[in-house]
């Protein structure tokens, strides 16, 4: 079987889980019609999307869940029997394991943190070392407002019709580093993008390099802002907003496809609409832009439509 008749049938599973999230799915059934074995189609399931099928469908239901709780009056019982569970009792316990909290304080706080959304396809580029894995999952976050010290400098980005960020933000990040003698163990490298508009950089946005505090464990998607490593730094103060949270592997320059495909493919279909704000790059401590093993995160700012 080809590589490509692989994704075909699991797209057509997928497309059948998001399709009956209300009704009871059973593996067995879902293997049936992907014309495999269960034990085939969990492994290749897990290959494909690095979940399982039990994980993958639990997590769709309870953000749709937490979606309704945030968008909707419903009460409790009946977004519970809504999203495929069978009793309030079992969708509260479900819910806190996801997200920390019970639906009820959810609600209260009113800010979308930790939703998951459908697996989409990404058609990687043809080489010799194309895996299975080629579906992505992004996160939605609300995150609060925090400040980071760092250097800033203009750059041209993506859709630019002169772009230069590949050049301009590693020569940035190599003046960060020079300056700052002492980099606190852990911390994160973060990059933030101001998209707005600016009068005297009509074709240009502000990019800043700095570092994140280390994250606590028992908040993963939760940072603080990094203290300052010298006086040299300048500060820079991000707003309240809401994310959708993209994840990319590979060296640095995975970044670039991985935001065409979520601008040009994800974000037309989906429930969002990408809004001017800040941009984040949120790296791990040991970032290696050179490295295939390497992951970040793409914090690009939303709002519902």
């Amino acid at each position: 079987m080809t590589y490509q008749n692989r994704l075909t049938r699991i797209e057509k599973v997928l497309d059948y889980i998001h399709e009956n999230l209300e009704e009871s799915i059973h593996v067995t059934n879902l293997a049936e019609k992907s014309c495999w074995s269960r034990w085939q189609f969990q492994r290749v399931f897990g290959q494909a999307t690095g979940l399982t099928v039990a994980q993958y469908i639990r997590e769709l239901r309870l953000s749709k869940a937490a979606e309704l709780l945030l968008s909707s009056k419903t009460r409790h019982v009946d977004i519970a029997i809504q999203c495929g569970f069978d009793s309030e009792i079992s969708f509260s316990r479900a819910f806190k394991q996801m997200f920390n909290c019970t639906p009820r304080d959810y609600r209260q706080r009113g800010k979308r943190h930790g939703l998951r959304t459908p697996l989409q396809y990404r058609r990687p580029n043809k080489t010799k070392t194309e895996t299975l894995q080629s579906f992505t999952q992004i996160r939605i976050e609300s995150h609060d407002a925090f400040q980071v010290q760092g250097k800033c400098d203009w750059i041209r980005g993506l859709l630019s019709s002169t772009p230069d960020f590949s050049e301009r933000v590693p020569q940035l990040w190599s003046t960060v580093m020079a300056e700052i003698e002492d980099i606190k163990k852990g911390a994160r490298p973060i990059g933030i993008i101001d998209t707005q508009d600016h009068a005297l950089h009509p074709d240009q946005m502000l990019y800043w390099a700095g570092y994140l505090e280390p994250i606590k464990a028992s908040s993963p998607t939760t940072f603080n802002g990094a203290k300052p490593f010298n006086a040299t730094l300048d500060t820079v103060k991000v707003p309240l907003q809401e994310y959708a949270v993209i994840p990319v592997h590979g060296k640095a320059t995975a970044i670039e496809k991985a935001l065409e495909w979520f601008i040009f493919q994800w974000l037309p279909e989906s429930h969002y609409y990408g809004v001017q704000g800040y941009e984040l790059e949120i790296y791990e401590p040991d970032y290696d832009p050179n490295n295939p093993q390497s992951y970040m995160e793409y914090w690009l700012p939303i709002k519902p439509r």
